[in-house]
């Protein structure tokens, strides 16, 4: 026995039923740039500014040098990176409470906000290669002062490894900034500190262990043996990790404002 429903009933248009959860994904990754410039125009700001800083700083030792010192590498474009993960934290921080108000599930909320962040950290993987193209383009804005175009990270998979590498690493950082400010919300300051402590703790015994050993020349092999790709596929399983680890945090946390 078949049951055919009338076409002009509520129930075959689809009127009453229930949406899916993950339908108001995309507003809960657009929540995440409610104010562009924690997310787009403060990191920006931090890229170029680093960047200038380090080129001038290049022309000064070359003027001081009073010839040709050579090459030299600078930090500048981790600045970004500490940026945009202090950034996610504070977005986390901040949306959270509005997430809940909106009755955004926890489950929706952390994947806008991973989708927000993985958003971000591609534009800052594209920037890096072009950051890249732009120094060997200029032999380091006449400076030989290079900031993006890092051999450790070229060498082995040339300027697209390198941005890869680059945007997996942000969208790490991020995500570990984000879960310590979902932390922050799940238990209390004290508790926050043992975790805290505790880890540093444990990173202390890896390395007395490590050293003890005499395991550190294998560790050097194993890092000289990977390209920027298969590090960032490492990155980007620590990435999955910490995204499953913030979902389980979020699940208790209060969303007070």
């Amino acid at each position: 026995m078949s049951i055919t429903l009338d076409p002009t009933t509520p129930e075959a248009q689809g009127v009453g039923t229930r949406r899916s959860s993950f339908a108001r994904v995309p507003a809960a990754f657009r929540l995440q740039f409610t104010v562009p410039s924690a997310m787009i125009g403060v990191p920006l700001v931090v890229f170029f500014g680093a960047w200038a800083v380090a080129v001038g700083i290049g022309h000064w030792v070359r003027y001081l040098a009073d010839g040709d010192p050579g090459p030299g590498y600078t930090g500048a474009a981790q600045a970004t990176v500490w940026a945009l993960a202090f950034m996610a934290a504070y977005s986390a921080s901040h949306t959270f409470p509005f997430a809940m108000a909106l009755s955004y599930s926890r489950r929706v909320f952390v994947l806008g906000a991973f989708l927000a962040f993985a958003a971000v950290s591609a534009g800052f993987g594209a920037l890096f290669s072009i950051a890249i193209l732009l120094e060997r383009a200029t032999n380091g804005f006449w400076a030989e002062s290079y900031s993006f175009d890092l051999p450790f990270m070229t060498q082995n998979a040339g300027v697209a490894g390198a941005g890869l590498l680059a945007g997996a690493l942000c969208l790490a950082a991020m995500m570990v900034g984000f879960f310590w400010s979902i932390l922050y919300r799940r238990v209390s300051l004290l508790a926050l500190w043992v975790i805290i402590l505790g880890l540093v703790a444990l990173l202390a015994v890896v390395v007395m262990v490590t050293t003890q050993n005499e395991w550190w020349p294998h560790v050097g092999d194993w890092l000289a043996a990977q390209s920027s790709y298969s590090f960032a596929r490492w990155v980007l399983l620590l990435v999955l990790g910490v995204t499953a680890l913030n979902y389980g945090v979020i699940r208790r946390a209060v969303p007070t404002v």
